[in-house]
């Protein structure tokens, strides 16, 4: 039996994404959840967040479940990029009032997470920190009946530049961030998006074949441009199925997107895209999806053992991003999954939930869940996975999360 423990296999880390007026990644809320409280160390834990963090690489915000663990944060070094979570009510207490002022003073950035009806109105937030709003369903309903088409919501219904938590509704989504001046949402409205587009498949996104037609020309390199297609499930998705179709009348199936890329050839595929173009979807709406998925095929990826294989690696990521394909093209997975010729390997994980690749997508679905984040070391020790190499394996994912859509940028 283990009798020390080092900060991260002491805590589960999990995390959600913050969107901001663009559609784009902002920042990301890092949830930690405390697993054995006599490990862990504040300054160690915020050490560790801090070492190396890129400026380029989303706002970090630690929300700790552990009041404790919050109030050594707050005493400790402030770590550049990052912000701290702090519940509301600490605000109107004098005591914890002054020490979020002293955090303040020493570099802190704090972010009072409180209810909207709580502080509807209010012009000024305490210690100029940016809130985190939560919405209540009667919030969401008064704000919908309250809001006119071209209209912008009545003067002081959000105070901007805040963050606003619990938007299930598409329309209120845009209230927010366009109306209202929101500075982010967290979480997206991935249900009621999708629900619009119901009617028909989604087809490619315009933006990142835009993206990668304009690095083709500027003759980016082989893994820019596998790592701009793979930006987007549903061209992955139709490229793996254009070169697996009877017009090219290949002797051998083709698994990799790595492959199909060489197999056109850069004028071939270029072409290609630009037929895909024609009727590719430009709803901004969608990338948050999209991009989610990114973001979680990503985490799979990196939580494989270091020096991995570049062949096993990819694998994985698109094992994890056609693990969803069925949201996006509204027809059963193993149906979609059954027309690309895959290996076993992804069959087992995707269809079966079993195989060598299934506790990678295990782990990547609970760390990006915090309703189940809990689960995290009982989920990690079932598929003899250590939570230290869960949690590091995230860090690595969310420090290039931003710089991963770049054409030129390393991911």
């Amino acid at each position: 039996m283990r009798m020390s423990h080092t900060v991260l296999d002491s805590v589960a880390l999990g995390y959600q994404p913050v969107w901001n007026r663009a559609r784009q990644l902002a920042a990301v809320r890092l949830r930690v959840h405390v697993t054995h409280a006599e490990a862990v160390d504040a300054e160690h834990l915020l050490r560790v967040l801090g070492i190396d963090w890129p400026a380029a690489a989303p706002v970090l915000i630690v929300s700790c479940d552990s009041t404790d663990l919050l109030q050594q944060a707050l005493q400790c070094p402030a770590v550049r990029n990052t912000w701290l979570e702090v519940p509301g009510a600490w605000f109107e207490v004098p005591d914890l009032l002054a020490q979020l002022s002293q955090a303040r003073r020493a570099g802190h950035v704090l972010l009072r997470q409180v209810d909207l009806a709580d502080v509807r109105g209010e012009l000024i937030t305490p210690l100029d920190a940016r809130s985190l709003l939560r919405l209540s369903p009667e919030d969401a309903l008064e704000a919908l009946r309250r809001s006119r088409p071209g209209a912008p919501l009545e003067a002081g219904w959000l105070m901007p530049g805040q963050i606003c938590a619990g938007v299930a509704d598409r329309h209120l989504a845009a209230l927010c961030l366009d109306d209202a001046g929101a500075w982010g949402l967290l979480g997206w409205p991935e249900e009621d998006v999708l629900h619009a587009h119901r009617h028909q498949p989604l087809a490619c996104s315009e933006s990142v074949i835009q993206q990668i037609l304009q690095a083709m020309s500027d003759e980016c390199s082989l893994d820019q441009l596998e790592r701009l297609i793979r930006q987007d499930p549903v061209l992955v998705f139709r490229l793996l199925a254009l070169v697996n179709s009877a017009a090219f009348g290949l002797r051998r199936e083709i698994q990799s997107l790595r492959h199909a890329i060489m197999l056109l050839g850069f004028d071939s595929l270029g072409r290609w895209l630009s037929e895909q173009l024609a009727g590719a979807d430009s709803d901004p709406e969608l990338h948050p999806v999209r991009y989610a998925m990114v973001m979680r095929s990503r985490l799979a990826q990196h939580l494989l053992e270091s020096g991995s294989e570049d062949d096993l690696r990819a694998e994985v990521y698109t094992t994890a991003l056609l693990a969803e394909l069925d949201r996006l093209l509204h027809q059963p997975l193993g149906t979609l999954i059954n027309k690309l010729p895959l290996s076993e390997r992804l069959f087992d994980a995707v269809l079966r939930g079993t195989g060598p690749y299934h506790p990678l997508l295990d782990v990547a679905r609970v760390q990006g869940d915090p309703d189940i984040l809990r689960q995290l070391p009982a989920v990690c020790e079932r598929h003899e996975m250590s939570l230290e190499h869960a949690n590091r394996s995230l860090l690595r994912m969310l420090a290039s999360s931003r710089d991963h859509a770049r054409p030129v940028a390393s991911a």
